[in-house]
């Protein structure tokens, strides 16, 4: 079994999501013939650690923990980008362009460095947004529901009304639209459980151009058995024959709510679930 240390500057108990997941999955044996020998917080710590032995590789899961690295070091060394980390400075990029390699959550990240880097993707606690293993009331929802219309979750900042101008009114007034970049939805959602329990009832969630209100936000819906929509394409017709259908499905249904999409949730535990977080690990440790 190999070690690897993590490298972090922020304090315990203000860990980054991704940092948690890093750790989660090692603690809990998910990364194939590796364990956490430990985490550190400062260059001395780091130092120290190097000193008493034992390490196999060292894993910086924040850019800016990069510079307790030293240029002539002798162990092997990784970085992590996510998609919260904090915008890159040129000193952060300098010293991750020292790693032998960094993880990016997205491959946006990459033309940033001139470091080798791999495109590991998002890591997904499934369990927390499926309906069967984490199921939410839609009672949490009561202020802004309205159990005679189809719940419908707007996920971008669009102008909606050229939207969903095509749509035939008849089906728009059937429709309970939330916006989630409005500011009554931002205060209402301020609540992990309300926002699960938003996806797991809602039809189907409509993102488009403009800001997403969270850039894993089509992940957490698939992992909720909410089925999306883009309607960035530039053909219109494709996703509103789509949205009717969906529709159309909710009236023949008794305007009662969608069965999960069991093969969604099943798809993203297999691509970005924590056992195929840690598989994806393992598999850049073992290149070191």
């Amino acid at each position: 079994m190999k070690r690897v240390l993590l490298a972090t500057t922020e304090p315990e108990g203000e860990e980054s999501y991704g940092h948690l997941m890093i750790a989660d999955a090692l603690n809990r044996a998910r990364v194939p013939f590796w364990t956490k020998a430990g985490t550190v917080r400062s260059s001395s710590e780091l130092e120290a650690a190097l000193d008493i032995g034992g390490i196999d590789l060292v894993h910086f899961v924040d850019p800016q923990s990069a510079s307790f690295a030293r240029i002539n070091r002798s162990y092997p060394a990784v970085g992590s980008l996510f998609i919260d980390s904090p915008d890159l400075s040129s000193r952060m990029v300098d010293d991750l362009d020292l790693l032998d390699l960094v993880l990016v959550e997205s491959g946006v990240f990459s033309s940033q460095l001139k470091s080798e880097t791999w495109e590991i993707g998002t890591c997904l606690d499934v369990d927390a947004f499926s309906p069967e293993s984490n199921p939410k009331s839609r009672d949490l929802l009561a202020s802004i529901d309205d159990d005679s219309k189809m719940l419908v979750c707007v996920g971008t900042d669009s102008d909606f009304q050229v939207l969903v101008a095509e749509l035939d009114k008849g089906i728009i007034s059937d429709c309970n639209f939330v916006m989630l970049h409005s500011n009554k939805m931002e205060q209402l959602l301020d609540e992990t459980d309300r926002i699960i329990a938003l996806l797991q009832h809602s039809e189907v969630l409509i993102i488009a151009e403009g800001n997403p209100y969270h850039p894993n936000l089509e992940l957490h819906a698939s992992a909720s058995g909410c089925p999306s929509l883009d309607c960035k394409s530039e053909d219109p017709r494709q996703w509103m024959e789509h949205f009717i259908q969906i529709h159309g499905d909710w009236i023949r249904a008794g305007k009662v709510p969608r069965f999960p999409d069991e093969k969604a949730i099943e798809n993203i535990r297999k691509t970005n679930g924590l056992r195929a977080y840690g598989n994806s690990l393992a598999e850049v440790y073992s290149r070191f």
